[in-house]
């Protein structure tokens, strides 16, 4: 997630910005395969072109700044992931698998529908209860919601209803915590390690107007973190867990599951969404969707009635953006269009390279009123659409909004417990994002956002001196207050992992991580694997990475 709101946050990027150079990509060929670029649109299944094909390149790049030379050669029997490494999804039994049969209710702002979630003890204790998070309660009230009381919100407590224990069809008692978003559910006979069990339910959900991650304004509906989802049960707590949700950055942790989604909408109604969307049925007042969602860690959508969608291929990952035609933030979307194509584009192409292939067969890219900015969720991110008056700032965000599909999605974290792990390393992948693509056009001034001298941990002056901000690899609820923990987690979190780059060397320091990637995909990691792998490399006398950390990390 990018957050905007943060004035330490905002004066330290604009101090920042005074020195900076432009950086470029190493030499090497670009590998493009781009297909022609389609637009959809409500009223029609056929596709016309928008641009010309763009053949690759045979230019290649001019590095405009040196690489420091690595200052140690590592590990020789280091056994590294390789460049553009496949990353392959872990086997079906070791996955959850929820089943889903929703209906938007656009008359009544409502979601709602049945559940049916398969899953099993993932622990060596026996479970007597079960929690669940229920996000969208929050915004019941602004405060709850993050919003400090600042915006009105009109939302309302998810009803849920007929709670149904599979093993024996036995109903489920709930109780709610002073925190609305946690649920337990008592069971009167425990689960025991590894065993599996089948949870239903019915909820109603509604959906606040706000521009929000979760909310309707202008007429899309961002609808994510909707219904209620099992939490994690943390083996070395021997509890579930269930932190108090913030809004500043986020806080969501769960499993990865299996989704089977059928989604009815009222009639023309385009949506994008977790997995890859097939139009099942169109009636005169209604459209069903299936929805196919493997090895993922939550379900979301967006909808509206005049979606506008242009898309292009990488390799055969589907990219598709999409903005509501009634009130477009330009009258004329066609830069803002390519900008938003190109920067996922390259996104794909370098992070592929850089961290391994994208596994998945869809990646959507909705550009909506939000107020945080950009939100990732599996497979899909929102973008704040007003953020396209600036395109070298809007490819970033978007940048950093898909790096957050390996960093949260393949690889998970406690994102509440342990923050920097997806929001440090999304952000360093903006910096990673600047070095791969070409001098092109509007992606030209991206470097004024990322470039190599912004990534100088000499020009935090004060911040690492200041305990506020150090160590950052500590829970959310550590910090003093949001401006130091996003200073920390987004900022000086993505200026250390920088600086590993310079110390390591690039290539080495992208094997380190390709190779943390591959060894944790579709797991929740820790601080420590990242770190075990690190080490491995680098060793543990290489002094300028261990002063480093020691600056930095508390470990």
């Amino acid at each position: 997630m990018k957050k905007f709101k943060s004035a330490i946050c905002v004066l330290l990027t604009a101090s920042l910005l005074m020195g900076l150079v432009a950086c470029g990509k190493e030499t090497e060929e670009t590998k493009k395969k781009k297909k022609k670029k389609t637009k959809e649109t409500t009223t029609t299944e056929e596709t016309e072109d928008t641009t010309e094909d763009t053949e690759p390149s045979d230019t290649e790049s001019e590095t405009t700044s040196e690489t420091t030379e690595p200052k140690s050669t590592g590990n020789p029997n280091f056994n590294a992931a390789e460049e553009n490494c496949k990353i392959n999804f872990t086997d079906k039994s070791e996955h959850f698998h929820y089943a889903m049969d929703l209906t938007l209710d656009a008359d009544n702002n409502e979601i709602g529908g049945t559940v049916t979630i398969d899953f099993f003890n993932t622990s060596d204790d026996d479970w007597d209860k079960l929690c669940m998070r229920d996000y969208s309660s929050l915004f019941v009230d602004a405060e709850t919601a993050g919003y400090d009381g600042a915006v009105e919100t009109n939302g309302a407590i998810t009803d849920i209803k007929n709670i149904k224990d599979g093993r024996d069809g036995s109903s489920i008692e709930m109780t709610r915590e002073e925190d609305v978003s946690v649920i337990w559910l008592d069971l009167g006979k425990p689960l025991a390690a590894g065993e599996a069990m089948t949870l239903t339910y019915e909820f109603t959900a509604k959906i606040p107007t706000v521009a929000d991650r979760y909310g309707v304004e202008e007429g899309v509906y961002n609808v994510t973190n909707f219904y209620p989802i099992l939490a994690v049960y943390e083996n070395d707590k021997h509890d579930w867990s269930h932190a108090a949700f913030y809004s500043v950055g986020e806080c969501f942790f769960s499993e990865i599951s299996d989704y089977d989604v059928k989604l009815t909408v009222p009639a023309d109604y385009i949506i994008a969404s977790t997995g890859v969307e097939t139009l099942e049925q169109e009636d005169a007042d209604k459209w069903v969707y299936s929805i196919d969602a493997p090895c993922v860690r939550d379900f979301v959508f967006c909808a509206c009635n005049d979606f506008v969608v242009v898309d292009d291929y990488y390799e055969d990952v589907h990219i598709r953006v999409m903005y509501s035609a009634t009130d477009p933030v330009q009258s004329d979307m066609s830069s803002i269009e390519e900008a938003a194509l190109l920067a996922s584009y390259q996104s794909l192409a370098g992070f592929g390279e850089y961290f391994g292939q994208y596994p998945y067969d869809e990646l959507e890219v909705i550009l909506a009123p939000i107020d945080a900015g950009g939100m990732e969720y599996p497979n899909l991110v929102i973008i704040e659409e007003s953020l396209s008056y600036d395109l070298a700032y809007f490819a970033q965000v978007i940048a950093h909004e898909i790096g957050h599909q390996w960093f949260m999605g393949i690889v998970g974290s406690n994102s509440g417990m342990e923050p920097w792990l997806d929001e440090s390393f999304a952000s360093y992948t903006e910096a990673a994002f600047a070095e791969y693509i070409e001098d092109d056009g509007m992606m030209e001034d991206v470097d004024m956002y990322c470039s190599r001298k912004y990534m100088d941990l000499a020009d935090m002056g004060d911040y690492l001196t200041d305990e506020g901000y150090l160590p950052i690899n500590r829970s959310h609820y550590d910090f003093k207050n949001d401006n130091t923990y996003i200073t920390a987690v987004y900022t000086i979190g993505e200026m250390a992992l920088y600086q590993m780059e310079e110390i390591l060397g690039r290539d080495e320091f992208h094997a380190v991580i390709r190779t943390y990637v591959q060894r944790n995909a579709f797991t929740n990691a820790t601080a420590s694997d990242f770190f075990d792998v690190l080490f491995e490399y680098a060793g543990t006398d290489n002094e300028d990475l261990n002063a480093l950390i020691e600056a930095v990390f508390d470990i």
